[in-house]
């Protein structure tokens, strides 16, 4: 174990996880020795959550560790999410050691079968050359997590991927046609966020999109950031922008970034770091591969400063989504409206869980830099918002962070707040409630479903979040709300806010918009 608490060391920042009495507790004396800090969770999901949000940027900066088998499974929804999301966080567990005799079943799992579709490698604490390949694997395109177990295995893993990579004189040849275009549009995807974050696509004055996981790419307060695709058209879909084009230029646009990937009406060229399935369903006419993806967007990007159309367009659609989202004073639009416009002052990142009001908070914040927003944007995982908040904010000190689920999201890890509250993290907690699942209810109600499997019961947390030592009211209006957030504005303290909506209103709030 000596090499891999000597990796680690020089690697990571943060530890997190629920520990054993054996190799586990050791590795993270060891660790906590050479300046690793290791923070206990209530859940070892949510510690593989916290490392995932530690390592949002594509660089592993954190680990969550477990004791065997179920340890490891209860590890396993965590994993799923940075599977999901990109996120190179490194898991370990306890094990059995290859030599451990069958008869000895307690706690037994194998773990490599329970993980192997999760992980981008699973490996042991014995060889320091594959602890070294697998880190280097974890931040490589695309990103994820790696597995190491603390016991000798045989078993082990490490997936490599061949890409197939364009010739220079294709790729030159496809940049220069794009002079022929008069109309294009950009979309890019999360590795925009990763390897292109140098490039200021403010520069451009055509209709640039992003998926949701790439959302702060590009300033979406700039007249040309065109909104969120995903594949999922309604009447104000930023998709509608999209046929006015007579090409669509895409970057790392993959299928795991949009819910629904579709043939857009013009025609599309893709250009990435990666190649293989991940591109399906999009029917691109042309798709670029290069390992030297940086260059090829630096020259994009000259040939496409050139343009210029869709500004109205786009302020016409905003002034759409506008009168439809914010008429009513009180329902989530206007919430996120307010955190928008005091986003600068106060340092803000929004991190969303999913629901209706995740689709409205995606489209009101606007993040003008990558840093501003963080969420399950490719998974769409209930229940991660509160690991995800707190993971990032120990891993960026230095941001306030709005943490924002509903109904079913709030009740996975809600007990995580506790360590918010140790930790005296500057999180503001939001519970958006409209007492039910919200994107099924109008449909179960429509169809006259069990109302036991969309409506909850009492669905206030107040009392429990001051129960567990944080700061919390219930707020019944705009007014409320603005004050509550001046006053964490002030504490930057733990503090946790919850409000009711119509439920008939908030059900409808997203239906005109994907």
């Amino acid at each position: 174990m000596e090499s891999l608490v000597k990796i680690l060391a020089n690697k990571i920042k943060y530890i997190f996880g629920v520990s054993g009495g054996g190799l586990s507790l050791s590795l993270i004396t060891e660790l906590e020795k050479r300046g690793v800090k290791f923070y206990p969770v209530a859940h070892e999901a949510a510690g593989a959550i916290m490392a995932g949000a530690a390592s949002g940027s594509g660089e592993t900066k954190a680990a969550a560790i477990s004791i065997k088998g179920p340890g490891l499974a209860n590890m396993v929804p965590g994993i799923l999410l940075n599977h999901y999301e990109y996120r190179p966080a490194i898991t370990i567990s306890e094990s059995y050691s290859k030599d451990s005799p069958f008869e000895k079943m307690h706690k037994r799992l194998n773990h490599k079968e329970v993980i192997q579709v999760l992980v981008k490698a699973n490996i042991d604490s014995s060889n320091e050359s594959n602890i070294n390949e697998a880190i280097a694997l974890a931040e490589t395109e695309i990103p994820g997590p790696i597995h190491i177990e603390l016991a000798p295995q045989e078993n082990i893993f490490i997936k490599k991927e061949n890409y197939n990579f364009s010739a220079e004189e294709e790729i030159n040849t496809i940049l220069d046609s794009i002079k022929n275009t008069k109309r294009p549009a950009l979309v890019l995807g999360s590795v925009a966020k990763r390897q292109l974050k140098d490039i200021n696509w403010q520069e451009l004055k055509i209709p640039v999109f992003t998926t949701a996981s790439a959302k702060g790419a590009i300033n979406e307060e700039s007249d040309f950031s065109a909104g969120i695709i995903t594949g999922e058209i309604k009447d104000l879909s930023p998709e509608k922008i999209l046929v006015n084009a007579d090409l669509i230029i895409a970057i790392g646009l993959r299928n795991t970034e949009v819910v629904v990937p579709h043939k857009f009406d013009s025609p599309l060229i893709i250009f990435d770091s990666v190649s293989g399935r991940i591109h399906r369903g999009f029917n691109a006419k042309e798709k670029i591969m290069t390992p030297d993806l940086k260059n090829t967007a630096e020259k994009l990007l000259q040939r496409l400063k050139q343009k210029e159309w869709g500004k109205n367009l786009i302020k016409n659609l905003r002034d759409k989504l506008d009168k439809e989202l914010l008429s009513d004073f009180w329902m989530p639009a206007n919430i996120f409206r307010a955190l928008n416009d005091e986003k600068r002052n106060n340092n803000l990142t929004l991190v969303l869980d999913t629901g209706i009001f995740c689709t409205v908070g995606e489209i009101v914040f606007k993040a003008e830099i990558p840093e501003e927003f963080i969420g399950s944007s490719n998974g769409r995982f209930m229940g991660t918002a509160i690991p995800t908040a707190i993971g990032f904010s120990i891993a960026n000190p230095d941001r306030n962070v709005i943490c924002t689920a509903g109904d079913g999201g709030i009740r996975p890890y809600f007990p995580e707040i506790k360590l918010a509250v140790e930790e005296n993290l500057p999180i503001f907690f939001i519970l958006m409630a409209d007492s039910a699942y919200g994107t099924f209810s109008d449909k179960a109600k429509a169809n006259n479903l069990s109302e036991r499997a969309y409506k909850i019961r009492n669905s206030s947390w107040v009392r429990a979040a001051e129960a567990i030592g944080c700061s919390a009211h219930k707020v019944k209006n705009l007014e409320q709300f603005i004050n509550a957030f001046e006053e964490f504005s002030k504490v930057k303290k733990p503090m946790f806010i919850e409000m009711d909506f119509n439920a008939d209103k908030y059900s409808l709030m997203a239906d005109n918009l994907r």
